[in-house]
């Protein structure tokens, strides 16, 4: 069982590095930061300082003015190690370690990372709220007739199952909500992680180390006569095609790849000298994912939108009768700036067997993205934009997707 460190913030301005740690940790757990950075810095006007603080709040990373690290840089990153339980005297190779701290009664996970950079340590905490009550697919913020489908495709026998989106997109979340959905006394389920972030009652999770890979432990998963196997990521040909005999032979492989969109799973793979046959009679669905700020509940102010506006959302969306459309508030004590959080968007995509065939065929991805559309698939954008009308997000947030829109 891991040890958990109890924060213990100074009232006022940290006057040593264990001070200095505990106040660098729960600060960002009140601003619901989803990251901790911590890097050294050449000083500029706007940030004389020669090491930055920074959060990532909202998706956004946002400095924090805290001249007292000067003092204590190295000694904080070693009091971090030392707590993540990392070699304090290894400072010229990347590490990986994890921690557990407990704040207002509740337990949060960090992840840490520590890069060398220019002989001085960099150091990013990745911050895991997350309980295991919570992970289910029942509990993901998706529409019902997603939920659905997402329910269906799980219960399959055998196949690839694919989550794709960038680093903070919330895949983790989503990968476990659906392991322990399936997880129990008459499924065997065996992962390979890199890291291993939850453990789940019913699955036997395994670290991919230094002497271990994706590829090889896949290769000793096929004696353990396993239901349901989890690759935390496919990196490389070696793991596409791990991850493709897997689920070739009686096995449901979830795993993880990146690519721009759900579609274009398909195009990633065959660049992983996967065979569009091979693909088109494997792949179950692929899932994309995003995050976006979310609106606080309590303090988001009603606001009115130019004739414009409403008609270009229109063309991506029908408007319900009667929407509200809101922006952030001023802040209040239930939030940031605002801002309380962030919500997923999904884009699901399932092979069916016409879709089968298309691949078989080589369809390009406009082509599938098409077809795909034809049968109810909702892009991000369609999804943005609905968080949108039912008063979850603001215009600002969604921006990037409109942006990109394509009719």
């Amino acid at each position: 069982m891991e040890r958990v460190h109890s924060l213990r913030p100074p009232a006022g301005r940290p006057t040593n590095a264990i001070d200095a740690v505990d106040f660098i940790i729960s600060s960002a757990l009140k601003l619901r930061a989803s990251d901790i950075h911590l890097s050294p810095h050449i000083p500029t006007t706007e940030h004389p300082d020669r090491y930055l603080l920074r959060y990532r709040v909202h998706g956004k990373l946002q400095t924090i003015r805290a001249n007292f690290i000067t003092n204590y840089y190295n000694e904080i990153i070693a009091r971090i190690k030392v707590l993540a339980e990392m070699s304090s005297s290894d400072v010229g190779i990347p590490l990986d370690g994890q921690m557990v701290v407990s704040s207002g009664g509740d337990h949060v996970v960090l992840r840490i990372s520590t890069v060398p950079s220019a002989g001085i340590e960099e150091l990013v905490i990745r911050v895991q709220r997350n309980s295991n009550q919570n992970l289910s697919i029942n509990k993901l913020q998706m529409t019902e007739e997603m939920r659905m489908k997402l329910i269906r495709v799980t219960q399959q026998k055998s196949g690839l199952i694919v989550l794709n989106g960038p680093a903070g997109s919330g895949k983790t979340t989503t990968i476990y909500s659906i392991i322990n959905t399936l997880a129990s006394a008459e499924r065997k389920i065996i992962t390979a992680e890199d890291p291993v972030e939850t453990r789940l009652p019913y699955v036997n999770h395994t670290q991919v180390t230094s002497k271990t890979s994706f590829a090889s432990l896949s290769r000793a998963f096929m004696r353990q006569d396993a239901d349901v196997i989890f690759l935390g990521e496919i990196r490389d040909e070696e793991s596409a095609h791990a991850a493709l005999q897997l689920a070739q032979t009686g096995h449901l492989v979830l795993t993880t790849l990146h690519s721009r969109d759900a579609v274009g799973v398909v195009s990633r793979l065959e660049a992983l000298d996967i065979h569009p046959t091979n693909i088109a009679t494997t792949l179950i669905c692929s899932l994309g994912q995003r995050l976006i700020p979310s609106l606080c509940a309590k303090c988001k102010e009603p606001t009115h939108l130019p004739d414009d506006k409403i008609e270009f959302l229109n063309s991506i969306l029908p408007i319900p009768e009667d929407t509200q459309f809101y922006m952030a508030g001023q802040s209040c004590d239930a939030c940031v700036k605002g801002y309380a959080g962030r919500i997923p968007l999904f884009e699901l995509f399932v092979v069916d067997a016409e879709i089968s065939d298309a691949i078989n065929q080589k369809q390009s991805k406009l082509q599938l993205n098409a077809l795909a559309r034809q049968k109810g698939m909702s892009t991000l954008t369609e999804e943005a934009v609905l968080r949108y009308y039912y008063g979850y997000t603001d215009l600002d947030s969604i921006q990037t997707y409109l942006a990109n829109y394509e009719p």
